[in-house]
C-alpha cells in the first residue's frame, strides 16, 4: 500500500477510534496543517483548522457522536496530493439541536491531501450529507 493512502488510513482509524491524543496525530499531521471544510448541510461557513483546532474539533465529536465509520472508495495520486472519495457514517451520541440520540448520519466525501515532508499538510473537506 502507498505510504500516502496509508497514511489516511491511519488517519481515518484514529477518527473512528475518538482519538484526541495530540502524539498519535503528530505522527500524522505536518505541525503547519490546515484543513478546510467548505460550506454542506451542517454548515454554511467555510471554516479552517489548524493543528489545535483540529484536536478541539475531534473532542466534540467525541462527545456528539457514540460511532463513526470511514470506508475509502476510491484513492488518486498526484504528486504530493492525494484525493480521497469516501463515505462516512456516524451515530449521534446526545440529543443536540436538530440530531437524536441514536439517529445515524451518512455521507459521502471528498477530501484533497497534500502531503509535505511525508504528513499530511493541508486538506480540503467536501463533504456532502445525506438528507
Amino acid at each position: 500500500m502507498d505510504e500516502k493512502l496509508a497514511l489516511v488510513y491511519r488517519y481515518f482509524q484514529l477518527l473512528e477510534n475518538f482519538s484526541t491524543d495530540p502524539d498519535e496525530f503528530a505522527g500524522i499531521f505536518h505541525p503547519d496543517i490546515i484543513q478546510t471544510a467548505y460550506p454542506n448541510q451542517l454548515s454554511n461557513d467555510i471554516k479552517q483548522r489548524n493543528f489545535d483546532n483540529m484536536l478541539e474539533s475531534m473532542t466534540t465529536n467525541k462527545l456528539m457522536l457514540k460511532s463513526q465509520q470511514f470506508s475509502v472508495q476510491k484513492a488518486l495520486q498526484t504528486g504530493q496530493t492525494l484525493v480521497v472519495e469516501a463515505r462516512w457514517t456516524g451515530e449521534i451520541r446526545v440529543d443536540a439541536g436538530r440530531f437524536r440520540r441514536g439517529q445515524i448520519m451518512k455521507a459521502f466525501i471528498c477530501t484533497i491531501i497534500e502531503f509535505r515532508d511525508g504528513k499530511i499538510y493541508r486538506q480540503r473537506n467536501y463533504d456532502c450529507y445525506e438528507p
